[in-house]
């Protein structure tokens, strides 16, 4: 095969992947949008926030466990807890729409900015993430260990500048597992799992900048 041939054999098969994650992503945003709808119409709102916290723990789990073994399992798992995700974050986004729904706006607006120049800057260069992974996780774990001391006890720390640090953290997931869906490593390359992971940064990123506007507002 010619050089040229390779290239764009190569980018057939990035393209044919990422239409893929795209498609599932699509597909999981829209599920937790029809469970936020469920939600108000009045499923669900006497369930404690823990009971879907832990029910969309136990799926995310269900997930990779099947992921490779069952696809249709797999996927049937993930537009449940895309749906038990929009439950869980129903009453959040509700109770904002009531005080302050330009800021839902402005989070969700910025989610999507975040995510096109995420998608285009991994696209249109050759930046190498490899080595994103353990440092954006490590954050990732230390900002969760700070907002659980904060919230058990009182930390003086501004959930302004811990919102902010996390913000950063999902951000620099977005750029590293978009670029994983591009690098297609061994074992790293399964449509519905880099979709659950973009899926996390999507919802997390929102839910982080809908705080932010909130408190702006």
């Amino acid at each position: 095969m010619l050089p040229r041939e390779m290239v764009q054999s190569q980018t057939q098969v990035e393209r044919s992947l990422l239409s893929r994650v795209m498609g599932w992503l699509a597909l999981s945003l829209a599920l937790t949008g029809g469970g936020f709808y469920v939600w108000k119409a009045g499923f669900g709102q006497g369930v404690p926030w823990i009971v879907f916290f832990l029910v969309a723990i136990g799926l995310i789990f269900g997930i990779q466990a099947a992921a490779s073994r069952n696809p249709t399992l797999a996927a049937g798992l993930l537009a449940l807890f895309s749906v038990v995700e929009g439950l869980f974050i129903a009453p959040i986004v509700d109770a904002y729409l009531r005080v302050s729904p330009d800021a839902v706006g402005n989070a969700l607006l910025g989610t999507v900015g975040i995510f096109l120049v995420a998608a285009a800057v991994v696209y249109l260069t050759s930046i190498n993430m490899a080595a994103w992974g353990r440092y954006l996780l490590g954050a990732l774990l230390l900002g969760i260990l700070v907002s659980f001391a904060t919230l058990i006890f009182h930390f003086p720390i501004s959930q302004l500048a811990l919102s902010a640090f996390l913000g950063i953290v999902f951000v620099g997931l977005t750029f590293y597992d978009f670029w994983r869906v591009k690098a297609q490593r061994a074992g790293d390359n399964n449509s519905l799992l880099l979709a659950l992971s973009l899926y996390l940064d999507f919802i997390n990123l929102f839910l982080i900048l809908l705080r932010i506007f909130g408190r702006r507002d």
